[in-house]
């Protein structure tokens, strides 16, 4: 008799503690490491969001905006689109990314806009927007005007980014 219910109080009891949920406070002690904050981020953002919620694109870079070309930035008038597709997790995009953002923060023209967009490791966004721009590297910067493309930099700048920005909207 103890042999049965020995036997059909093992399974009983190993039922009920396998199903044992952690205690609230390990959940709310978890702080996300920095690699696991860098596989989240798709989709649009704005730079507030970006840089608070990934503090190193908030890091202030030692580049010096180029006052004549933030000058001919500023003057402007055609209303220009710069999107960016970065990955949170890509080194050239925490490069890059920064440089353009003091650049926006600095220019005082409502004709230049900045749309950030993130993408995932597959270097692609759930609206297709990636795919739609045929971005292939990260970050990949693309200016527009008139919904055309004048130009686009992709992976590194050759020169300052204002500079480069510069250039592909006088090309034009």
């Amino acid at each position: 008799m103890k042999f049965i219910a020995t036997i059909l109080i093992a399974p009983l009891s190993l039922a009920l503690t396998a199903c044992k949920t952690t205690t609230p406070t390990q959940e709310t002690n978890h702080k996300p490491s920095r690699f696991e904050q860098h596989l989240d981020a798709e989709g649009p953002l704005t730079a507030d969001q970006l840089q608070s919620r990934y503090p190193i694109f908030a890091v202030k870079r030692n580049h010096d905006i180029n006052a004549n070309a933030l000058a001919a930035l500023n003057e402007v008038t055609t209303p220009t689109q710069i999107i960016a597709f970065f990955g949170t997790w890509c080194h050239d995009s925490q490069r890059e990314i920064p440089n353009l953002l003091k650049l926006k923060e600095q220019l005082n023209n409502p004709n230049i806009q900045l749309q950030l967009i993130a993408l995932d490791r597959t270097k692609s966004d759930k609206q297709g927007l990636a795919k739609k721009a045929q971005v292939q590297y990260t970050p990949t910067i693309i200016v527009y005007q008139n919904q055309v493309e004048l130009g686009r930099i992709v992976e590194t700048t050759s020169q300052p980014i204002e500079l480069e920005l510069l250039n592909i909207i006088r090309k034009n």
